[in-house]
């Protein structure tokens, strides 16, 4: 006669610190998600253990750590006669080897006015844009220096009975679906600038394309989107999805570049309720794998340190998704971000015109030495011996 089996009870408890130590590691936009699980989840974001445990996983996450520490650096030069663009690829941990790079061959003629509108690691491919009505828009290949200026579209020509057209252009970025490059611009056929008293008239005719290096062709989309106000460190793009602030309507507008879909995320009220300093700058980037907003502030003092604070997107078109994550300040020298590093820091452009460093970890502020900072941009980069596909030139 054999002996029943043994009956082993097993629990369905998990430890809270067992469930916070997973549910730490993960993005915020999974975070976010899994909100609606079970209740006590929801409420995860006002638990002061968990945020402190997310906040250190989050820092210590570097998503984007390439070991030559590379970056790329837009700045304003001033000769004695006139302003030039220059563009420099610095390396090393300070950023203390400086290569000055000749621009491609479209921008020999014309260095000035010429900016980054973004860099996608796919093919190492830069895109660069000159000009204010028309640009100029270029890809070019960082490591093989292939270079490709973008065809002319429809949209550019002037209607019959209209004054004069402007194209501004919102978002550059990779779609992994159809392994393509892609462009989304905003055409404005304007009926006439002013009125007998002087008051504008806004654009009659407002339309959206897109720009696809397969194709080598633009496309005209059928939607119904405003263009909204972009402001100077506004673009940002990531896994797909080209993001842009949009200043007038005080919300962040983002394209899916595999669907032709646009979204508006809304800031919520919470963002800005940390400081009775007044909002002075508003920045977008990617930090650590996730898309920030970095918020500003000073008092109209001078002599007033700045403060700042982060917060992550975790849902498209859900405002209650943004989550606030760090709240720095007040410090010393910093003025505004310029871009993320590639260890979960920020840089900035401090109140003496230099560029600095901000470990978000430590908390500590560290001079990089370049100095006269009047305008500059800044990329991070990885070199990659692929074509950027197409013709050569263009």
């Amino acid at each position: 006669m054999t002996d029943p089996p043994t009956i082993v009870k097993v629990s369905n408890h998990i430890p809270d610190d067992f469930k916070f130590s997973i549910l730490s590691k993960l993005p915020i936009k999974s975070l976010v998600r899994f909100r609606c699980v079970r209740k006590s989840w929801s409420l995860l974001f006002k638990n002061l253990y968990f945020m402190n445990m997310y906040r250190n996983n989050f820092i210590s996450n570097n998503n984007f750590s390439y070991v030559d520490h590379s970056c790329l650096t837009l700045d304003l030069e001033e000769p004695i006669y006139e302003l030039r663009d220059a563009l420099y690829s610095r390396s090393g941990e300070r950023f203390e080897n400086k290569v000055k790079l000749d621009w491609p061959p479209p921008f020999h003629e014309d260095d000035q006015g010429i900016r980054l509108l973004g860099y996608t690691a796919a093919n190492d491919t830069l895109c660069l844009y000159q000009g204010f009505k028309i640009p100029k828009v270029v890809f070019w290949n960082l490591t093989t220096k292939e270079f490709k200026v973008l065809p002319s579209s429809p949209l550019e020509f002037t209607p019959p009975s209209y004054e004069t057209v402007f194209i501004s252009i919102h978002g550059f970025g990779y779609d992994p679906i159809s392994d393509d490059h892609k462009v989304i611009r905003h055409a404005a056929h304007i009926l006439s600038f002013t009125d007998s008293e002087g008051c504008y008239f806004p654009p009659h005719d407002s339309l959206w394309e897109v720009y696809s290096l397969r194709s080598n062709s633009w496309r005209k989309l059928d939607v119904d989107m405003p263009t909204g106000y972009l402001t100077s460190g506004s673009r940002v793009y990531k896994n797909g999805v080209c993001h842009w602030w949009d200043e007038r309507e005080a919300c962040l507008v983002s394209f899916d570049l595999s669907r032709d879909v646009f979204f508006r995320t809304s800031l919520p009220l919470y963002v800005d309720d940390d400081y009775d300093f007044d909002l002075v700058d508003r920045r977008f980037m990617v930090l650590n794998g996730s898309v920030a907003c970095i918020s500003t502030y000073e008092t109209s003092n001078v002599n007033t340190p700045t403060a700042f604070n982060v917060s992550l997107l975790g849902e498209l078109g859900v405002k209650e998704s943004w989550t606030k994550l760090f709240v720095y300040g007040p410090l010393p020298c910093i003025d505004h971000p310029i871009g993320a590093g590639n260890k979960g820091d920020i840089f900035f452009r401090s109140k003496e015109d230099e560029l600095v460093r901000f470990d978000m970890s430590t908390q500590m502020i560290e001079k990089l030495g370049i100095k006269h900072v009047l305008y500059i941009e800044i990329l991070l980069y990885k070199e990659v011996l692929l074509p950027i596909g197409g013709q050569k030139n263009v």
